[in-house]
């Protein structure tokens, strides 16, 4: 039986290394990676033991992308953290509308069978973050007063709207809210990240006093997902990829002050600085991927110990 022939943009991305690792983990696929930065690309597979060969191939930029044969494209491209943004939104619009095109151009000029899977946000449902999101959830804009804050929400929405549209095609939008491995690139300016720095730096972590719940999913079960899209034949749908449970900010903080010795203090004039808006409680109570047998294996709090490890180990030994 012939291997899946898997296309992957943007494979120098957090969520595309995890995908990457599990795929040649099980040595049962083809990749071609595609990336505007071949370099650190080869460095990261170096470290997880791996080189190119007939089933792993590099492609610098996308110019042979519409060339080749894939069943599975997947779209990693990503428009950069608050930290690498530097005021510049139009990024939310322009980068998701080129690389999206370009893999619906692929699906309707090429392969219309094949599957594409497209990474959405739980942003798409608006800023209202007070309480987790449902079925029912909407997502409210002030039409004439439209604030920075909205501008990723509506990039995603719209893209979504648009892959809908398209509904003789395969394409799946997997909307996370929170996603944690230990690929992380801990200058992304996360709470979690400034959490690793900080255990790192034997420096002490400055947080505000207000709690805030967050969903973060464990790589394996985002394969997961992803394995359950691509064993659905037809299939034009946006799910929300949840973990077993959400987790609060306490629990992070007691969990490695005590494991892993963080220090920390409370400043309560701290103020939210997310470029999407602030999310207190942001998970969702929406699992449609049971609609597909998706079951999602690990808690976020789960995910936080497992994948912390990697980057924390050796601090003991120190």
């Amino acid at each position: 039986m012939n291997k899946p022939i898997i296309a992957i943009l943007g494979s120098t991305s957090h969520i595309a290394k995890g995908l990457v690792n599990n795929f040649l983990e099980r040595g049962e696929f083809s990749l071609h990676l595609y990336t505007r930065s071949p370099g650190p690309l080869r460095r990261f597979l170096a470290s997880l033991g791996r080189s190119t060969n007939k089933n792993c191939t590099i492609h610098e930029g996308y110019s042979e992308f519409q060339e080749k044969t894939y069943d599975v494209l997947i779209n990693c491209v990503g428009v950069g953290t608050l930290n690498k943004l530097r005021g510049n939104y139009t990024v939310y619009f322009t980068v998701t509308e080129e690389f999206d095109n370009l893999a619906i151009g692929y699906l309707c000029n090429n392969r219309p069978d094949a599957l594409y899977i497209s990474f959405s946000s739980g942003a798409v449902y608006g800023r209202d973050h007070s309480v987790p999101v449902d079925e029912d959830s909407m997502n409210h804009i002030r039409v004439n007063h439209i604030a920075r804050e909205d501008y990723y929400a509506i990039a995603r929405l719209n893209a979504e709207a648009k892959h809908r549209s398209f509904d003789k095609l395969r394409i799946v939008d997997l909307r996370l809210f929170s996603y944690f491995s230990r690929f992380i690139d801990l200058t992304d300016g996360y709470f979690i990240t400034e959490v690793m720095n900080c255990i790192l730096t034997k420096k002490v972590l400055i947080t505000d006093s207000v709690n805030m719940v967050r969903d973060y999913l464990h790589p394996d079960d985002l394969f997961s997902m992803i394995k359950k899209c691509m064993d659905t034949g037809k299939i034009n749908a946006a799910f929300d990829v949840v973990s077993t449970n959400p987790v609060e900010k306490k629990e992070i903080l007691d969990y490695f002050s005590l494991e892993h010795g963080l220090k920390y203090e409370i400043n309560q004039s701290l103020g939210n600085t997310s470029a999407t808006g602030s999310k207190g409680v942001y998970c969702s109570r929406y699992n449609a991927g049971l609609q597909i047998a998706y079951m999602p294996e690990f808690s976020s709090m789960d995910t936080l110990k497992h994948q912390a490890k990697y980057i924390l180990s050796g601090l003991e030994d120190m």
